[in-house]
Protein backbone atom coordinates (compact mmCIF):
# COMPACT_ATOMS: atom_id res chain seq x y z
CA UNK A 1 0.00 0.00 0.00
CA UNK A 2 1.21 3.66 -0.98
CA UNK A 3 0.57 7.05 0.43
CA UNK A 4 -1.04 9.17 -2.00
CA UNK A 5 -1.61 12.86 -1.18
CA UNK A 6 -3.19 15.02 -3.36
CA UNK A 7 -2.70 18.70 -3.47
CA UNK A 8 -5.73 21.06 -4.95
CA UNK A 9 -3.66 24.58 -5.55
CA UNK A 10 -6.85 26.44 -7.09
CA UNK A 11 -8.22 29.33 -4.89
CA UNK A 12 -11.69 28.28 -6.13
CA UNK A 13 -14.04 26.00 -3.57
CA UNK A 14 -13.49 22.85 -4.29
CA UNK A 15 -16.95 21.89 -5.13
CA UNK A 16 -16.97 24.57 -7.86
CA UNK A 17 -13.64 23.98 -9.08
CA UNK A 18 -12.85 21.67 -12.26
CA UNK A 19 -9.48 20.71 -11.58
CA UNK A 20 -10.17 19.89 -8.02
CA UNK A 21 -12.91 17.64 -9.06
CA UNK A 22 -10.65 15.84 -11.98
CA UNK A 23 -8.21 15.51 -8.77
CA UNK A 24 -10.90 14.04 -6.25
CA UNK A 25 -11.81 11.37 -9.18
CA UNK A 26 -8.53 10.52 -9.43
CA UNK A 27 -7.93 9.50 -5.70
CA UNK A 28 -11.10 7.75 -5.68
CA UNK A 29 -10.21 5.51 -7.91
CA UNK A 30 -6.13 5.52 -6.31
CA UNK A 31 -7.99 4.53 -2.83
CA UNK A 32 -10.54 1.87 -4.26
CA UNK A 33 -6.86 0.07 -5.51
CA UNK A 34 -6.24 0.08 -1.40
CA UNK A 35 -3.96 2.45 -1.45
CA UNK A 36 -3.56 5.47 1.47
CA UNK A 37 -5.14 8.88 0.35
CA UNK A 38 -5.22 11.91 1.42
CA UNK A 39 -6.14 15.29 0.17
CA UNK A 40 -5.20 19.15 0.92
CA UNK A 41 -7.36 21.91 -0.06
CA UNK A 42 -4.40 24.33 -0.38
CA UNK A 43 -6.65 27.55 -0.82
CA UNK A 44 -7.78 27.40 2.45
CA UNK A 45 -4.67 27.43 4.04
CA UNK A 46 -2.53 30.68 5.17
CA UNK A 47 0.72 30.39 3.08
CA UNK A 48 3.23 33.07 3.93
CA UNK A 49 5.39 34.66 0.58
CA UNK A 50 8.50 33.11 -0.19
CA UNK A 51 11.17 35.97 0.93
CA UNK A 52 13.38 35.71 -1.94
CA UNK A 53 15.94 33.81 0.88
CA UNK A 54 17.79 32.65 -1.78
CA UNK A 55 18.32 35.91 -3.24
CA UNK A 56 20.58 36.62 0.28
CA UNK A 57 23.01 33.79 -1.01
CA UNK A 58 22.50 30.43 -1.47
CA UNK A 59 22.97 28.84 1.93
CA UNK A 60 20.44 31.18 3.73
CA UNK A 61 17.71 28.87 2.00
CA UNK A 62 17.18 25.53 4.17
CA UNK A 63 19.65 26.99 6.72
CA UNK A 64 19.04 24.55 9.87
CA UNK A 65 18.94 27.49 12.24
CA UNK A 66 15.30 28.32 10.49
CA UNK A 67 13.51 25.95 12.62
CA UNK A 68 12.59 22.38 12.29
CA UNK A 69 11.50 22.73 8.24
CA UNK A 70 14.35 24.86 7.38
CA UNK A 71 12.31 27.51 6.50
CA UNK A 72 12.58 31.22 7.23
CA UNK A 73 9.09 32.36 6.42
CA UNK A 74 7.52 29.25 8.80
CA UNK A 75 10.19 30.63 11.16
CA UNK A 76 9.54 34.13 11.20
CA UNK A 77 5.75 33.98 10.86
CA UNK A 78 6.02 32.11 14.22
CA UNK A 79 8.13 34.70 15.76
CA UNK A 80 5.96 37.62 14.56
CA UNK A 81 2.36 35.98 13.74
CA UNK A 82 1.28 39.73 12.84
CA UNK A 83 4.32 40.75 10.67
CA UNK A 84 2.90 38.27 8.34
CA UNK A 85 -0.73 38.05 8.76
CA UNK A 86 -0.77 35.27 11.32
CA UNK A 87 1.48 31.36 11.21
CA UNK A 88 2.28 30.17 8.15
CA UNK A 89 0.64 26.90 7.48
CA UNK A 90 2.89 25.56 4.84
CA UNK A 91 4.04 22.93 6.84
CA UNK A 92 0.88 21.31 6.61
CA UNK A 93 2.21 20.59 3.07
CA UNK A 94 5.53 19.90 3.76
CA UNK A 95 4.57 17.38 6.43
CA UNK A 96 2.29 15.96 3.49
CA UNK A 97 4.98 15.88 1.04
CA UNK A 98 7.62 14.32 3.50
CA UNK A 99 4.80 11.39 4.49
CA UNK A 100 3.52 10.32 1.06
CA UNK A 101 5.04 8.05 -1.66
CA UNK A 102 3.23 10.19 -4.32
CA UNK A 103 2.00 13.90 -4.76
CA UNK A 104 -0.43 15.01 -7.10
CA UNK A 105 -0.89 18.45 -7.82
CA UNK A 106 -3.82 20.07 -9.68
CA UNK A 107 -4.38 23.15 -11.04
CA UNK A 108 -6.69 25.34 -12.85
CA UNK A 109 -5.31 27.46 -15.49
CA UNK A 110 -4.74 31.31 -14.96
CA UNK A 111 -4.10 33.21 -18.35
CA UNK A 112 -1.87 30.25 -19.78
CA UNK A 113 -0.09 29.45 -16.54
CA UNK A 114 -0.71 27.64 -13.28
CA UNK A 115 -2.28 29.36 -10.64
CA UNK A 116 -0.36 32.20 -8.31
CA UNK A 117 -1.02 29.98 -5.35
CA UNK A 118 0.78 26.87 -7.10
CA UNK A 119 3.91 29.16 -7.81
CA UNK A 120 4.03 30.22 -4.14
CA UNK A 121 3.77 26.84 -3.29
CA UNK A 122 6.56 25.91 -5.62
CA UNK A 123 8.87 28.92 -4.24
CA UNK A 124 8.34 27.33 -1.09
CA UNK A 125 9.18 24.27 -2.03
CA UNK A 126 12.58 25.62 -2.72
CA UNK A 127 13.79 24.40 1.16
CA UNK A 128 14.07 21.18 -0.13
CA UNK A 129 16.10 21.47 -3.28
CA UNK A 130 18.68 23.44 -1.74
CA UNK A 131 19.39 21.11 1.28
CA UNK A 132 20.69 18.93 -1.61
CA UNK A 133 22.17 21.80 -3.91
CA UNK A 134 23.72 24.08 -1.60
CA UNK A 135 24.09 21.71 1.06
CA UNK A 136 25.16 18.44 -0.56
CA UNK A 137 22.70 16.44 1.18
CA UNK A 138 19.48 14.21 0.06
CA UNK A 139 17.20 15.89 -1.88
CA UNK A 140 14.41 14.89 0.78
CA UNK A 141 12.13 14.62 -2.93
CA UNK A 142 13.95 12.63 -4.50
CA UNK A 143 12.51 9.10 -5.06
CA UNK A 144 9.02 10.44 -4.53
CA UNK A 145 6.65 10.52 -7.56
CA UNK A 146 4.56 13.57 -9.12
CA UNK A 147 1.63 13.45 -10.66
CA UNK A 148 0.01 17.13 -12.32
CA UNK A 149 -3.50 18.10 -13.29
CA UNK A 150 -4.05 20.87 -15.22
CA UNK A 151 -7.61 21.85 -16.21
CA UNK A 152 -8.70 24.96 -18.28
CA UNK A 153 -11.33 26.64 -20.23
CA UNK A 154 -9.19 26.84 -23.39
CA UNK A 155 -5.95 28.56 -22.14
CA UNK A 156 -3.27 25.99 -23.42
CA UNK A 157 -3.48 23.56 -20.46
CA UNK A 158 -1.33 21.03 -22.32
CA UNK A 159 1.87 23.68 -22.12
CA UNK A 160 0.84 24.43 -18.58
CA UNK A 161 1.31 20.82 -17.60
CA UNK A 162 4.17 20.21 -19.99
CA UNK A 163 6.26 23.58 -17.85
CA UNK A 164 5.01 22.36 -14.26
CA UNK A 165 6.50 18.86 -14.89
CA UNK A 166 9.81 20.02 -15.94
CA UNK A 167 9.58 22.25 -12.73
CA UNK A 168 8.80 19.33 -10.73
CA UNK A 169 11.22 17.30 -11.81
CA UNK A 170 13.91 20.41 -11.30
CA UNK A 171 13.02 20.28 -7.40
CA UNK A 172 13.59 16.54 -7.33
CA UNK A 173 10.45 14.81 -7.88
CA UNK A 174 9.97 11.69 -10.30
CA UNK A 175 7.94 13.44 -12.92
CA UNK A 176 7.03 12.40 -16.66
CA UNK A 177 5.09 12.84 -19.51
CA UNK A 178 3.08 9.48 -18.14
CA UNK A 179 2.47 11.22 -15.00
CA UNK A 180 0.36 14.22 -16.68
CA UNK A 181 -3.11 14.33 -16.98
CA UNK A 182 -4.30 17.56 -18.91
CA UNK A 183 -8.66 19.00 -20.58
CA UNK A 184 -9.55 22.09 -21.89
CA UNK A 185 -12.73 22.84 -22.60
CA UNK A 186 -12.37 24.61 -26.22
CA UNK A 187 -9.30 25.62 -28.08
CA UNK A 188 -11.54 28.82 -28.87
CA UNK A 189 -8.98 31.72 -27.28
CA UNK A 190 -12.24 33.73 -27.54
CA UNK A 191 -15.10 31.67 -25.50
CA UNK A 192 -16.19 32.74 -23.00
CA UNK A 193 -17.60 30.74 -19.78
CA UNK A 194 -21.60 30.88 -19.80
CA UNK A 195 -21.53 28.51 -16.75
CA UNK A 196 -20.63 28.81 -12.79
CA UNK A 197 -18.52 25.88 -13.59
CA UNK A 198 -17.40 23.35 -16.26
CA UNK A 199 -17.51 20.87 -13.92
CA UNK A 200 -20.74 19.15 -15.96
CA UNK A 201 -18.11 19.15 -19.36
CA UNK A 202 -15.16 17.89 -17.40
CA UNK A 203 -17.56 15.09 -15.74
CA UNK A 204 -18.93 14.36 -19.22
CA UNK A 205 -15.48 14.00 -20.65
CA UNK A 206 -14.17 11.16 -18.16
CA UNK A 207 -16.99 9.49 -18.75
CA UNK A 208 -16.12 9.17 -22.42
CA UNK A 209 -14.12 6.69 -23.97
CA UNK A 210 -11.15 8.90 -24.52
CA UNK A 211 -11.69 10.32 -21.31
CA UNK A 212 -11.46 6.86 -19.14
CA UNK A 213 -8.27 6.05 -21.54
CA UNK A 214 -6.75 9.47 -20.21
CA UNK A 215 -7.70 8.42 -16.29
CA UNK A 216 -6.46 5.17 -16.75
CA UNK A 217 -2.94 6.15 -18.30
CA UNK A 218 -2.68 8.55 -15.54
CA UNK A 219 -2.89 6.67 -12.95
CA UNK A 220 -1.08 4.09 -14.67
CA UNK A 221 2.20 6.11 -15.25
CA UNK A 222 2.01 6.80 -11.38
CA UNK A 223 2.68 3.61 -11.13
CA UNK A 224 -0.39 2.30 -9.21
Amino acid sequence: MKRILGISTTTNLLENSTSAYVLQRVLKIINERKNDVDLIDSGRLHIVDNLSCYSNGGSHCADPKAGKYRCWATYESIEDPEKHGGIDEMPIIYDGILDSDIIIFSTSVRWMNHTALFQKIIERMNTFENRHSVYGEKNPLSGKKAGIIVVGQHYQSQKVASNLSETMSLLGFNCSNSSIFSWQKSHNMNEEQAEKTNIGYVAKYLESKEGKNQMFEFVSGLGL
